[in-house]
């Protein structure tokens, strides 16, 4: 399973409809598009997919309708998030029912949690789980995982990776915190630091906004570092950037799901819609960020 993570995932956004409901056959296409540029292997729900603001009826709908929707062979992974142990489980095991192949958890984040309690919830999760655990360093979460208890956690069989969403200085320290005698995998979850990782060796990467968005743009980086193009990864790298900065910054939606979902509303794969309370891209923004894709050349 390590070894089919070694690639560029998309991290889904989860399409909606402007009353708040699910929209499968948004979510169909979106999977229709990035898979039809290139990208195998799927994440659906996490932070970009809104996780946390779906009851489990949708969630497992969610997942359902990418297993469907998806090429053979594809490694569905399911987020799992939520505030309990007992949740999270329930999560994992709805997730394992709907087609998930991996289930991917933060700590839970509205109790302070020791190392120790965060040990413990992920060995416990591990040790119940039907499905492999994938560990989120998330930036939006109170808690970070340090190398010295990852490396407890990626000693556990059922433990196969982490998620690190965090500057290259975090990179470099898990890096070089964890064991390699262990077969566990560090995927990089951060796009400003998609070229310092591939130089860092990282092999695994969980692309939200470029994942959606520039699918082919995300794997040809990717393709010519490996193949010793430095010049053209590196350009590469620089123009994705330049496009995010000015998508990502210029406009006053922080959570930025909103403006990865505008584009695929402009490209026609799905509503710009956001679950509330969170605020969707206005009429006038959707103006501003047009002229944002003419400005970067960027098209579906």
């Amino acid at each position: 399973m390590i070894e089919k993570l070694k690639t560029v995932i998309p991290a889904l956004v989860t399409p909606l409809k402007e009353d708040g409901s699910f929209d499968a056959e948004g979510m169909k296409r979106l999977v229709g598009y990035v898979q039809g540029k290139g990208l195998t292997h799927l994440f659906v729900l996490g932070y970009a997919g809104e996780c946390l603001s779906f009851d489990r009826e949708m969630r497992k709908a969610a997942i359902r309708t990418v297993r469907e929707s998806s090429a053979p062979g594809t490694v569905i992974i399911a987020g799992v998030m939520d505030d309990s142990t007992e949740l999270i489980t329930a999560h994992i095991r709805d997730a394992k029912e709907s087609g998930a192949d991996i289930a991917l958890t933060t700590p839970t984040n509205f109790y302070h949690l020791t190392t120790e309690e965060q040990k413990g919830l992920f060995l416990r999760l591990a040790d119940q789980s039907p499905l492999p655990i994938l560990i989120y360093n998330c930036p939006e979460n109170q808690h970070y995982i340090e190398p010295d208890c990852m490396n407890a956690l990626a000693a556990h069989p059922n433990i196969i990776a982490l998620k690190e969403t965090s500057n290259v200085d975090k990179m470099q320290r898990m890096l070089l915190g964890l064991d390699q005698k262990n077969d566990f995998l560090v995927m990089s979850g951060e796009e400003f630091i998609y070229y310092p990782s591939l130089a860092l060796g990282v092999e695994g990467f969980i692309m939200g906004g470029p994942g959606n968005m520039i699918p082919t743009q995300c794997l040809q980086i990717r393709e010519d570092f490996l193949a010793g193009r430095q010049d053209a990864a590196r350009d590469g790298y620089m123009r994705m950037i330049s496009f995010l900065y000015d998508l990502y910054f210029s406009l006053p939606y922080p959570s930025l799901t909103p403006q990865i979902k505008a584009v695929l509303e402009l490209f026609g794969i799905c509503g710009r819609w956001m679950a509330h309370p969170m605020t969707s891209v206005s009429d006038g923004d959707m103006e501003k960020i047009r002229e944002i894709l003419k400005k970067h050349g960027v098209e579906k």
